[in-house]
């Protein structure tokens, strides 16, 4: 028993030889650094923690804003916010999207008026019509009943008669933002997928990440490159306008101005802002006039409104363009022909798209029409200059939706 616990402890000893053999062996080869004690030549604050996590407007005695501390500094000199605050905004209610009556497509060739019959059986039988709307490229009807007949679909029109059309169920249901105070930094929405930089221009390298069509962005500076704008809307993250679109906000009430409402047109980038007692209270994208048929700049007043309005007439001599639109919604006439109203047709938000006027989705534009009166200002500014400002420019022009 002796004798076998003897073995074991010599075993144990030759391993530990060994071992300390190793650990010296390694410390001729591979040195280790010696650690000296802080003698106070070096500066004093290398004994002092990090910072917790936050911004210091001047460098504090008692700690390092270094690491956490240091990247909050750095966000918050590019104007962001930390920590970062959601606009003071919801979407309006989604109710609002419905239009106030039910709509109708006309899929006869633009080319041919269609016949309106002034009964069922008449349209069924293609007798004689009452009367016919003219050929148009767009052409829409309000109706109130529909009949699905010999393979047809057979619509009974507000305004009398019966015609061949198909009622519409999808339109653009996008809708802005209500606000309940004035934001602090400008924002918008991307009008396409659009792709995030890691600094301004087309050549920076990209992050991998993009902002969907019809996102909210915060945008907190602002640069130029390749031709275009370029939005900060996060820490090394720019998008350009060329896909996205930006609200200024600014409550500073228009030169001619009475009162303490305003909406505000801006038409170099595509947005519609209301202001009430200096605070900003909605926004939201838009489409203006396609040149030549632009949306005029100035200062107008709301003069006639309609929660349904027909409109209809040609921009060119030979009227190949001509629209049919009965029952465009929500609709504030403020400078002659020209109004804003919702669409129930295809649009684009975000560009130059109509006749004239100013598109919006119907929600928008149902909330607009709630809130607005009769004499508001509609205040239409072109910040980049494009738009003709020349009265005689306007002359004679019959704008249109």
């Amino acid at each position: 028993m002796v004798d076998g616990y003897n073995s074991l402890m010599n075993r144990k000893h030759v391993w530990l030889m060994l071992g300390l053999g190793l650990i010296l062996l390694i410390g001729g080869v591979f040195p280790v650094q010696r650690v000296t004690a802080f003698n106070g030549a070096d500066p004093p604050y290398y004994n002092l923690p990090l910072c917790l996590p936050g911004f210091y407007a001047h460098a504090p005695a008692n700690c390092l804003p270094l690491g956490a501390s240091e990247s909050v500094s750095q966000i918050r000199a590019m104007g962001i916010p930390y920590p970062r605050k959601e606009l003071p905004a919801a979407s309006p209610d989604v109710e609002l999207t419905k239009l106030p009556v039910r709509v109708a497509r006309v899929e006869l060739n633009s080319a041919e008026a269609l016949p309106v019959y002034a009964s069922l059986d008449d349209a069924r039988a293609g007798g004689t019509p009452s009367r016919t709307i003219p050929a148009g490229e767009s052409r829409y009807v309000a109706i109130i009943d529909q009949v699905e007949a010999d393979g047809k679909t057979f619509v009974r029109l507000e305004s009398g008669g019966w015609v061949q059309a198909k009622p519409i169920y999808s339109w653009i249901r996008f809708q802005g933002l209500v606000f309940s105070q004035t934001p602090e930094n400008d924002f918008g929405w991307a009008v396409d997928e659009a792709e995030i930089y890691s600094a301004p221009g087309y050549n920076s390298p990209k992050t991998g990440k993009s902002v969907a069509k019809y996102e909210v962005i915060q945008i907190y500076q602002v640069a130029q490159a390749d031709g275009y704008d370029w939005y900060l809307i996060g820490p090394n993250a720019w998008v350009s306008s060329h896909k996205s679109r930006r609200v200024v906000v600014d409550t500073t009430k228009p030169e001619g101005v009475t009162g303490n409402r305003w909406i505000k047109i801006d038409l170099a980038n595509f947005t519609l802002s209301a202001y009430e007692d200096g605070e900003l209270v909605f926004a939201t994208l838009v489409s203006t006039g396609l040149p030549p048929m632009y949306t005029r700049p100035g200062l107008f007043q709301i003069y006639e409104r309609y929660e349904a309005s027909p409109m209809f007439g040609a921009t060119r001599a030979d009227r190949s363009d001509y629209y049919y639109l009965e029952a465009v919604p929500w609709t504030m006439y403020y400078d002659d022909t020209r109004a804003i109203h919702g669409v129930y047709w295809p649009i684009i938000l975000g560009y130059n798209q109509s006749h004239g006027c100013v598109n919006l989705a119907p929600g928008d534009a149902n909330w607009l029409y709630a809130w607005a009166k009769l004499g508001d200002w509609v205040y239409v500014v072109d910040p980049s200059g494009n738009t003709p400002t020349d009265p005689a420019y306007y002359l004679g022009v019959t704008a249109g939706p």
